[in-house]
């Protein structure tokens, strides 16, 4: 009786193994199921295994397999990093109209990753993903258009593209458009649509939004609040933006929005420090003088 369960068990175990094994296959007869099970693979991180699958799949025109498989030759995931190869397999997606795939070879042009660095390819192939509704190539269109970059400068078609990605959500873009309203570059000059983008994007924990309106409310063009500065260039320090811990180590300084506090002050000018800044190095050298450490 005891035999027949043994035998009853492993043959069990058996059929298991052999249905699992004869899935996977199947799973992987066609390209969309290769690269699916190359997408597993990449999330468990086994990279080899990813590599493997996405190059079945792209070997037969998949784009996302050959856009992933890019990525894995960009980072060196897999396979020894070679932007050559990047290029070639996102200029293979690209070619397909797939959008990631037009972002990842216009960010090698913009760049010089595995290619001369050219701006107006960069332009050419950013304006490819973002006529697809592509937030993040919106935002690096209107950053060309605002820096100048491939394209003539043109604050105005800055200020067209950086709207189309910040109405679907996309923090950097918000953030963009802040500035220009801040400025006044391509549209009127308005505080009130700076504020509101700035907290757009801020409220996405977008540190350089939460620092400019830290410093909104700080001292540059909004009506000085001292709490809100603190409370924003905290949420931007607590990042690592230095610029941000500068002015917060300022504000404990000085006894702006909370409680003066030269120990706390000493603590961000050495976080900003530490950072490159110079005026928080300075600042820290003084209070040290002074015997706060």
């Amino acid at each position: 009786m005891k035999r027949n369960l043994l035998s009853l068990i492993i043959l069990s175990l058996l059929i298991v193994s052999n249905c699992s094994t004869t899935g996977k296959q199947r799973t992987a007869e066609s390209p969309e199921g290769q690269y699916s099970l190359g997408q597993t693979y990449f999330e468990e991180k086994n990279y080899e295994q990813a590599v493997y699958w996405f190059k079945k799949a792209a070997d037969q025109g998949l784009a996302g397999a050959q856009c992933h498989l890019g990525v894995c030759y960009a980072e060196g995931l897999g396979v020894p990093q070679d932007y050559k190869q990047a290029v070639y397999w996102y200029r293979k997606a690209a070619d397909q109209d797939y959008a990631k795939g037009q972002s990842n070879l216009a960010e090698c042009y913009a760049q010089g990753h595995g290619v001369p660095q050219d701006y107006e390819q960069a332009v050419y192939w950013f304006r490819k993903a973002a006529d697809q509704g592509f937030d993040q190539c919106q935002n690096n269109l209107g950053s060309c258009y605002y820096q100048g970059h491939g394209v003539p400068q043109d604050y105005e078609q800055a200020v067209y593209w950086y709207r189309k990605a910040a109405d679907q959500g996309f923090a950097e873009s918000q953030s963009n458009l802040a500035d220009c309203y801040y400025q006044g570059l391509g549209v009127h000059q308005d505080y009130e649509q700076a504020v509101y983008w700035y907290r757009k994007a801020a409220d996405q924990d977008h540190a350089r939004a939460q620092y400019n309106l830290g410093a909104f409310f700080d001292r540059f063009g909004g009506p000085q609040d001292y709490e809100q500065a603190v409370y924003w260039y905290r949420k931007a320090a607590d990042q690592g933006f230095a610029e941000a811990q500068y002015n917060l180590g300022c504000c404990y300084a000085q006894g702006h929005g909370v409680h003066q506090d030269y120990k706390q002050a000493v603590y961000w000018f050495k976080k900003a420090a530490e950072q490159g800044h110079v005026n928080a190095a300075r600042a820290l050298y003084q209070l040290q003088l002074l015997g706060y450490d």
